[in-house]
């Protein structure tokens, strides 16, 4: 495999790091211009457009509205009817009707679903109770009623000629005349001289008709009943009950309304009253009737209905071949066409084909750090020895190791890139030695290293980092897993001279298993990827998304987290410092997988 990639390396035939960032800030960005366009309002507005005029609904109301005809129209027919009142020849009307090819269409619609579907509705609505119900929630009418009574009674007492006199003759001035000297002409009228005015105009009054009218009123106290009967009419519950009972759509309220509404409708289309005034044959009758005497009414009812504007507006409509164009459901065809030609809609849908995107479905990114700000995130790294600072409190050199670890002292971060810095110093620090544990020790040298291991871990994924370094025979930069324990280790990389390893150490030491390849042909100068894929026991090494090596690991796989270091391990020529620059450190899992 080293081999394979070395030729295909040296050839220029596997990408180069800026190549790989470059299609991945691609990838980012053409992620982010689609979740913009996601969040649109006119993407919504689209989708919304899209979702309404693909329905069936919207086509079917469509292809009613297009195949829509003038002729054979209910306005057709009354138009029809009219002109036919108006010639006065109704029997001609008939019998031209079933010599028509009109007669044939009523075979037809005899074998037609609606109907079939008129059957069924009519034994439900016919049934005995459903009629019952309609009956009973049709009986509650206005007229009739109590409230109709009271209002009737109220309006005609309103209207009564012998009230209106009443309250006229009560406001008279003759009455007024008649009340002031009633009492006199009653105690004295035997001793007043016939030929007194007062006399004889009280008892002209006596004798009038209005007189009489006031008597008869008042004895039926219908001046008390109208004012009684006013309170009442105009009384807030007897409004509210009137309004209800004249409100002829109560029945639209229960569940037989929809059957009842859809048998009214077959029973008013044109198919169904053709097939039913053929079937029954009562239009026969019905057009001698009207001919004979109710033609007139008909024609006078005809007149108005077809000067009516709705209905005149109707008929252009009908008549209109290009009526579509100017309903609603054409205006959003119009909207949505050229939302759909719009430069975002058309990037939206280039976007959605691209295959690369898919990559967002499918994969989590659990780990993306890019150095973006000069200081360490204590959110994901630890400038330590993660098994020195959980152990002792604090980090410290292996026995092989010439440099004691400074921790931030030797890390940098610039220009968004993070830096291990190895340097020629002098430094107190600690060594571990086999035989006798810990111990102090002067260092001519110092560097450093980082772990996740307490903020971020992983068990199946990928995980990779752009970095470079000198691959210096004395200096050590890597890149490991490590999980519960020190051992065993995925190395994603670790340098030599000239020379990449990648593998797996199983234990520690001389005696240890290291099943590491070397990977030499590296330009060095240059930035490199490293990635290691981990999934269940398989595990691939690939350079700049060029597999490597792969392995089977046997071992008991757990979660794992993340160990870069810089180390010196034995003298060296290479000018100090050495810097282990890491550009960025990603890591991802796929969606399916467990966390």
């Amino acid at each position: 495999m080293s081999i394979s990639f070395r030729l295909r390396y040296f050839l220029g035939l596997i990408p180069n790091a800026q190549k790989i960032d470059l299609a991945w800030a691609e990838l980012y960005k053409m992620r982010d211009k689609l979740r913009l366009i996601e969040e649109s309002e006119e993407l919504a507005r689209y989708n919304e457009l899209r979702i309404l005029i693909h329905s069936a609904d919207f086509q079917s109301k469509k292809k009613d509205i297009n195949n829509l005809n003038f002729k054979g129209s209910d306005e057709y027919h009354l138009l029809n009817e009219l002109d036919t009142l108006e010639k006065l020849n109704p029997i001609k009307r008939y019998f031209k009707f079933i010599q028509s090819s009109e007669f044939e269409r009523f075979n037809l619609i005899s074998k037609s679903s609606d109907l079939q579907r008129y059957h069924e509705l009519e034994k439900i609505v016919h049934s005995p109770d459903f009629v019952h119900r309609q009956k009973e929630t049709n009986a509650l009418l206005y007229k009739g009623s109590p409230e109709y009574l009271l209002r009737k009674e109220y309006l005609s007492l309103e209207k009564s000629g012998r009230l209106k006199r009443y309250y006229a003759t009560i406001s008279s001035e003759e009455y007024q005349a008649f009340l002031k000297h009633d009492a006199v002409v009653k105690g004295e009228l035997s001793n007043l001289e016939e030929e007194d005015l007062k006399v004889k105009a009280y008892r002209r009054f006596l004798n009038s008709s209005a007189y009489k009218n006031l008597l008869v009123v008042e004895k039926q106290n219908l001046q008390s009943r109208i004012e009684e009967l006013k309170k009442e009419v105009n009384d807030p519950h007897f409004l509210e009950q009137e309004d209800f009972l004249r409100n002829k759509n109560r029945y639209s309220t229960t569940p037989d309304y929809p059957l009842f509404i859809e048998f009214s409708k077959l029973s008013k289309s044109d198919e169904i009253l053709f097939y039913l005034k053929c079937f029954n044959s009562s239009h026969y009758a019905n057009f001698k009737e009207i001919s004979i005497s109710a033609a007139l009414g008909r024609l006078q009812e005809l007149r108005l209905i077809v000067n009516d504007p709705e209905f005149k507006q109707r008929v252009d409509f009908l008549r209109n071949k290009k009526r579509y164009e100017l309903t609603s459901e054409y205006k959003f065809e119009i909207e949505f066409k050229e939302l759909e030609n719009s430069a975002l809609i058309v990037s939206y849908h280039q976007l959605k084909k691209r295959s690369e995107l898919l990559f967002f479905d499918q994969w989590e990114i659990l780990l993306d750090e890019n150095f973006l700000v000069p200081d360490l995130s204590s959110t994901i790294w630890e400038p330590e020895n993660f098994w020195g600072s959980k152990i002792a409190g604090f980090s410290f050199s292996q026995a092989s190791e010439l440099q004691a670890y400074k921790g931030l002292a030797n890390i940098e971060i610039k220009n968004q890139v993070l830096s291990i810095v190895t340097k020629a110093e002098k430094s107190a620090g600690k060594v571990w030695d086999p035989s006798f544990g810990l111990l102090p020790k002067e260092f001519e040298y110092t560097s450093a290293m980082l772990n996740s291991g307490s903020k971020f871990k992983f068990r199946d994924g990928i995980v990779e980092a752009k970095v470079k370094f000198q691959a210096d025979g004395a200096i050590t930069s890597a890149f490991s897993l490590t999980g519960s324990h020190p051992f065993p280790q995925f190395d994603i990389f670790r340098s030599g001279s000239n020379r990449v390893g990648l593998g797996i150490i199983e234990q520690p030491g001389n005696g240890g298993v290291n099943k590491l390849v070397q990977i030499k042909g590296l330009n060095f100068s240059d930035y490199h990827i490293f990635r290691l894929e981990v999934f269940g026991n398989s595990l691939v090494w690939k350079i700049n998304n060029f597999e490597v090596h792969r392995e089977q690991y046997s071992g008991k796989r757990e979660e794992m987290f993340l160990n870069f270091i810089g180390s010196i391990h034995k003298p060296h020529n290479t000018p100090l410092p050495h810097h282990f620059e890491i550009d960025w450190v990603r890591c991802y899992r796929k969606k399916s997988a467990e966390s």
